[in-house]
């Protein structure tokens, strides 16, 4: 599976730009990006997956609709 990236995010460049005059908050940043990519991309192990309950709808029939009218 391809790998995540923050930076193929389109805001990310808009933030940069914008906290580009500011480079302890724009240092900041790329430190939380790094983790954040970090952090998305790894892979979890899934001891069981959690039992879904099925529920029906009800379905009505033809003839109960007509009746109706």
């Amino acid at each position: 599976m391809e790998k995540l990236d923050l930076c193929n995010v389109i805001e990310i460049e808009k933030i940069r730009k914008i906290l580009i005059n500011e480079p302890d908050l724009l240092s900041l940043f790329e430190i939380m990006i790094l983790v954040c990519n970090s952090r998305i991309n790894q892979d979890k192990a899934v001891s069981r997956l959690p039992i879904e309950r099925c529920i029906e709808p009800d379905l009505s029939d033809h003839e109960s609709d007509e009746e109706s009218i």
